[in-house]
């Protein structure tokens, strides 16, 4: 009696599907630089599989709620940051805006600004309007005691029209201004801007910044 190998069709599907497995895998950890030959390597290969398993599982665990959330109070911060840069730490920061004009004359006009954290003292503005030789026609000149952070000083004080010269001649306009920073320091600025080629002109000059972290 000749004995019979019976395989169930069950068995045959199940190592059909192993082989394919195993396949897959194989080429897979090809594709990874792994040779599942080399017990190592397997090792390797397979830990390498469990990270990525994990890894995957806290991204689909990722709530958006929370990482809006997450998003709002990270632009807070920032914001927080900036305010105090620009509110809180001692900064000095004072430019000078100078406007001039030909219209039936030479018209001058002046603005300072104060953009620093903290009021500025003793202040003096003055403006001069000199011809070619260096020679004084007109000036305008401001003192106050005071003036607030993040404002200005202009007005009526810091304009000045000159009548009766050509605007056909280069002309300097000689800009100064000198005030007490918060730290008690003093603070300077002169400069000279040639006017008189183009009919309007705009010049900002920024006064050299300060800031005290500590």
């Amino acid at each position: 009696m000749t004995d019979e190998l019976v395989v169930h069709e069950d068995d045959i599907v199940a190592a059909e599907r192993m082989g394919l497995l195993e396949v897959t895998q194989q080429r897979d950890a090809m594709n990874m630089g792994y040779d599942l030959n080399d017990p190592e390597e397997a090792e390797a290969y397979r830990q390498a599989q469990e990270v990525a398993l994990f890894v995957k599982e806290r991204i689909r665990d990722i709530n958006p709620v929370r990482v809006a959330i997450a998003g709002l109070i990270l632009l807070l911060l920032v914001g927080l940051i900036a305010s105090g840069w620009y509110w809180a730490i001692p900064r000095d920061d004072v430019e000078v805006h100078t406007v001039y004009m030909q219209r039936g004359g030479h018209l001058v006009m002046t603005e300072l600004q104060n953009d620093g954290s903290r009021a500025i003292r003793d202040v003096v503005v003055q403006v001069q309007f000199l011809d070619s030789q260096d020679v004084l026609i007109q000036t305008m000149k401001v003192e106050v005691d005071v003036v607030k952070a993040h404002s200005s000083l202009a007005g009526d004080d810091l304009e000045m029209m000159i009548l009766g010269y050509t605007v056909w001649d280069e002309y300097t306009l000689r800009i100064s201004v000198r005030y007490t920073m918060f730290d008690n320091s003093q603070n300077l600025m002169e400069v000279d801007h040639v006017v008189g080629s183009y009919a309007s002109e705009i010049f900002v000059d920024q006064v050299e910044t300060t800031t005290r972290l500590f």
